[in-house]
């Protein structure tokens, strides 16, 4: 018989086995407990910045306010560089649902295919970028102008729709497009590229300011509380020392040296005040579109037709020839590029011996043609020599055997100091980007051979702005200043936040130097020097030329400094034609006409009066005066007033027509007026001669024989000067009386 079971319990105790499940079950419960404590620990806790942030990132967002970049200005307010105002075009995926909450492919259709009408983008580019639901944000459009961005506006108010949005963006613009692209510079995605745009970049870019804003968790905005707004600075405005209209007539002018010498490797040119060391104008040719900086001037369509024909149209290679061409073409030639300065060098070497006492204006020299250095002979570039010379015709005349014999009273160390006290050492400190350093040996390396050539401006290198700065010093009374482009900057209010003045960096030379060499200069401009054809008439400009040799191939470097007036100096142009391929390769025929030209324009302009002398009002081209409506009589007795004679076509008693038009330029020596009355017939023609090469004697007798008038330009009229163009071109038929401007040039080396 089987015993009887015993109980799990006696008297409600638990029993062994239930005993030993509740601990059990008591240690799990205690186990798990710990672990997710553990857990809360490790998330809340340990982890806690990071969950933080990633819950902030979920739930904050960023508006970026762009900040204005600031305006380039010029010297008088007109804007170089400025914004306008466009916007970006973009949409939110995320939202692009229905009523229900689901996606609503039928929206994003209409979305694209509005979208893609309206801004003219690809409809498929819209639907793809509308597919992407994990963003708030996808541009499909930059840079739209306000009436686009309106269509827009119309297109979402017709439909209802609100996943579409527009955000602020300036544009920079560049007003005058291809002025003074060089120096203003541009802008890329992130700031400035080039020029002052680069250089005063943290300046004019402003700091940007931004919308901080939470949503909830379905997407809509948290209460104002929960939003922060931090405004964007704008950037500053530059006030440069740029004068517009005078950087339009360099750039004019240096175009037309370049082009008239088929120039195979471009040209540049300064016009500075040399007491301040402003810039008035800087310039490049050929220029750029500011506006569209990467398209390549029409000036390189030959040298990109080349890479085309050598390397294959699209190839890598002619891509990167390409590209390596734009870049060269953004350089600023003025401060980027070094060259030997040639004969216009000799006014610092003059400089430094009459300011060491070493010569006198007066002394008298003896040029063969060739002088002999260290076993070394050198040549004159007239090589059948000067012959006897004073020091001041040797410098007008640019005699490199007297430099060569002034370099050695110099001596060496003497020499040395000195082009290191004109800054021929060291960059000018001009706040662009990119300056080079000049190139010259230091004084331990220089032997007397290196001194011959030094003396006359070859074999060591300089930028146009180093050895502009450094003429000014002569020019200026002697003392060496920082050349700067920036006036002062601007806030929005214009208030200024800075002002820049003159920087005098030491005194090189004496005053009385500086009227010494500035006198035989200006001497030789309006007598029997090199630089005659940088003659204005009414102005004493000093001026010389020079023309040195690039490597040692044939290719030439032709140039001209000059300044007005010379004895209290306000502007300096120096002017830089880099391997002229046309004419008489001299820096007196391919530079220094077309600086005469540039001065003509900019001295009236600066305010400065012409102040002609006998000579010069004697030979002036006079102003012809109205005589339409006026009585026969009458007119002829005004014309015979001013010294000229009249042809009067017609039986009529009086004027109807007249030529030259009133307020026509011409010259008093041969001129007439043609009168025509009131029954007139067909107007009396002439034939055009061709009068090129000719002395202004010659040229005027025969334009006046034809039956036309003559206006004389360029150099001082004198036996060596010639006419180097004609505005009527030989064989054209003209009006009788017609007035034809001709250009005397001196045509000889210097």
């Amino acid at each position: 018989m089987n015993p009887t079971p015993k109980p799990e319990t006696i008297l409600g105790k638990p029993g062994p086995t239930l005993r030993s499940r509740s601990v059990f079950l008591f240690s799990v419960c205690l186990l798990l407990a710990a672990v997710l404590v553990g857990r809360l620990v490790f998330l809340q806790i340990i982890m806690y910045n990071e969950y933080r942030t990633k819950v902030v990132e979920q739930m904050v967002y960023e508006k970026t306010l762009a900040a204005s970049r600031g305006a380039i200005t010029d010297r008088n307010g007109v804007v170089l560089a400025t914004n306008y105002t466009t916007e970006r075009i973009f949409i939110d995926p995320s939202s692009m649902k229905d009523e229900d909450g689901n996606f609503d492919d039928e929206l994003r259709k209409l979305v694209a295919q509005g979208l893609s009408e309206i801004l003219g983008v690809e409809y498929d580019f819209v639907y793809e970028e509308a597919l992407k639901i994990k963003y708030k944000d996808r541009t499909i459009k930059k840079n739209v102008d306000k009436d686009t961005a309106d269509r827009v506006r119309e297109f979402m108010l017709e439909n209802e729709i609100e996943c579409i949005h527009f955000a602020e963006t300036a544009t920079r613009v560049y007003p005058f497009s291809t002025l003074a692209s060089h120096v203003v510079g541009f802008c890329g995605t992130d700031g400035g590229l080039y020029g002052l745009e680069y250089q005063y970049d943290s300046i004019l870019k402003g700091v940007s300011g931004k919308i901080v804003h939470a949503e909830n968790g379905v997407g809509g905005e948290m209460p104002y509380d929960y939003e922060t707004y931090i405004d964007a600075e704008n950037g500053a405005n530059l006030v440069t020392t740029l004068d517009y209209k005078v950087q339009a007539i360099l750039e004019k002018y240096l175009e037309q040296a370049a082009v008239d010498s088929l120039c195979a490797s471009r040209a540049c040119g300064i016009i500075m005040n040399p007491k301040t060391g402003e810039i008035y104008a800087m310039a490049t040719y050929p220029s750029f579109d500011l506006n569209n900086p990467h398209t390549l001037p029409a000036y390189y369509d030959s040298v990109v037709e080349e890479y085309k024909k050598e390397f294959g149209e699209g190839t890598v290679e002619c891509n990167e020839k390409i590209s390596a061409l734009l870049l060269s073409t953004w350089n600023n030639k003025c401060v980027t590029d070094t060259y030997e300065p040639g004969s216009t060098a000799k006014i610092l070497t003059t400089a430094i011996a009459i300011e060491e006492g070493l010569s006198s204006t007066t002394e008298m020299f003896s040029c063969t043609g060739s002088y002999r250095v260290s076993g070394w002979t050198i040549k004159c570039h007239k090589t059948s020599g000067h012959g006897n010379v004073s020091f001041a015709e040797a410098l007008q005349q640019s005699c490199n055997p007297v430099m060569m014999k002034l370099s050695e009273r110099i001596g060496i160390s003497k020499f040395s100091n000195y082009f290191n006290s004109f800054g021929l050492s060291a960059k000018t400190g001009l706040d662009l980007p990119g300056e080079a350093s000049p190139i010259f040996k230091q004084e331990s390396d220089l032997s007397m051979l290196d001194l011959a050539v030094y003396s006359f401006g070859q074999r060591f290198n300089v930028t146009a702005m180093e050895l502009a700065t450094a003429v000014a010093s002569v020019a200026n009374g002697g003392t060496l200043v920082t050349p700067h482009l920036i006036k002062a900057v601007l806030d929005d209010d214009g208030n200024t936040l800075a002002s820049f003045g003159t920087t005098e960096v030491r005194q090189v030379v004496s005053k009385e130097t500086s009227e010494t060499i500035s006198a035989i200069l200006a001497d030789g401009v309006a007598n029997n020097g090199g630089a005659k054809n940088a003659y204005v008439a009414g102005y004493s400009v000093a001026a010389k030329t020079g023309t040195s040799e690039k490597g040692v191939g044939s290719d030439r470097i032709c140039s001209t400094i000059a300044y007005a007036p010379s004895y209290d100096p306000e502007v300096l142009c120096l002017l830089i034609v880099d391997e002229p391929t046309k004419g008489n390769i001299y820096g007196s025929t391919i530079a220094a006409p077309y600086v005469s030209k540039i001065l003509s324009e900019v001295l009236p302009y600066m305010g400065l009066e012409p102040q002609y002398t006998e000579k010069e009002l004697a030979k002036m081209n006079i102003t012809v005066g109205n005589y339409r409506g006026l009585s026969l009589d009458a007119a002829k007795s005004m014309i015979a007033e001013k010294g000229l004679t009249c042809e009067i076509i017609g039986n009529g008693t009086s004027v109807v027509n007249q030529v030259p038009a009133a307020d026509s330029k011409m010259s008093k020596d041969g001129g007439r007026i043609i009168l025509y009355t009131e029954d007139t017939g067909e107007n009396a023609m002439a034939v055009v001669p061709d009068v090129i090469g000719l002395t202004a004697e010659q040229a005027n007798k025969k334009l006046t024989d034809a039956g036309l008038n003559v206006r004389i330009t360029g150099a001082n009229v004198g036996p060596d000067t010639v006419v180097y163009a004609q505005s009527l071109k030989k064989g054209e038929i003209a009006e009788k009386g017609t007035v034809v401007e001709i250009e005397m040039r001196y045509m000889q080396m210097g």
